[in-house]
């Protein structure tokens, strides 16, 4: 009787573990919740004046095809570069629109996601993935990257003709991806926006944007980084140019912090509340050629 005792106690021990592991690789995939609002920028950006002059980069549609109406323009300033008002729009036609949505959906389905209220969700993560969300936005990369490019290639183009040195290029960049408008996509799995759907639909909170920064830099050749804190409930992005301000080390070098939130940060200067460095981390994630 004693032996069967014990069997049972062992078998009910054993039980209750299986179910604590399962509850645990069902949880680890959970990402912070997101601020309800970005940080205010030190300076506010000036009004556009109709009159100022601007460069402007152009028409992207992603196919060729697209209808016109589609795209969605976007006007920025970078300051020190002549002239500093810059312009592009970028358009998706609604079947690659569609596509990026349901791909999306597709992967959150694989990975088991499940929604839990505002901004707390679920999932499986694949193996090697941790706790962190690099697996998902590393495929959030690789299924959006054609889309990405396309747009990227606009951007290198204009780099090329004007004879941009890499900090010029990086903040014509941050500056177009800053314009993008904040918002919190609750609609969407993991709690993020697909990069390529990101300009084309005008929204996209902290890493939706980040990821979206991080593809274009590293196209048009500068050296950037993924930059999360789970502790802080934030991303940006780290970017490997010399200059001042807050620098997150990551594999012998020294990146500096940009925000991409709101128009107005400077290259390297962070948020009050998010100037914690030792709650930073830099998300080690592939290079994608789409």
């Amino acid at each position: 009787m004693a032996a069967r005792a014990w069997k049972t106690l062992l078998s009910l021990l054993l039980v209750g573990a299986l179910m604590a592991f399962a509850s645990w690789e069902l949880g680890v995939g959970r990402k912070a919740g997101r601020l309800p609002d970005p940080p205010r920028p030190p300076t506010e950006a000036p009004p556009a004046d109709p009159q100022e002059a601007m460069r402007d980069l152009g028409v992207v549609l992603v196919p060729e095809d697209t209808p016109p109406e589609r795209a969605r323009s976007y006007d920025w300033r970078v300051d020190g570069m002549e002239p500093a008002r810059q312009q592009l729009a970028y358009g998706l036609g609604e079947a690659m629109e569609r596509g990026l949505e349901q791909a999306h959906r597709d992967y959150s389905v694989r990975l088991r996601y499940r929604a839990m209220g505002p901004e707390r969700f679920t999932y499986v993560a694949p193996p090697g993935c941790g706790t962190d969300m690099r697996c998902i936005y590393a495929e959030l990369m690789r299924s959006n990257a054609e889309p990405v490019r396309v747009l990227g290639e606009r951007f290198a183009t204009s780099i090329r003709e004007r004879d941009l040195d890499a900090a010029q290029a990086t903040e014509l960049i941050l500056g177009f991806v800053r314009r993008i408008r904040y918002e919190l996509p609750g609609d969407e799995p993991f709690g993020i926006v697909p990069p390529g759907l990101v300009p084309a639909q005008d929204r996209g909170d902290c890493d939706s944007k980040a990821v979206l920064a991080l593809m274009l830099l590293r196209q048009v050749g500068v050296d950037a980084v993924m930059l999360y804190s789970d502790a802080l409930a934030h991303a940006a992005i780290g970017v490997g140019l010399p200059g001042t301000g807050t620098r997150i080390p990551f594999a012998g070098r020294a990146y500096q912090y940009a925000e991409l939130t709101a128009e107005g940060w400077p290259l390297g200067m962070i948020p009050p509340q998010y100037d914690k460095p030792q709650l930073w981390r830099v998300l080690p994630l592939p290079d994608v050629q789409g």
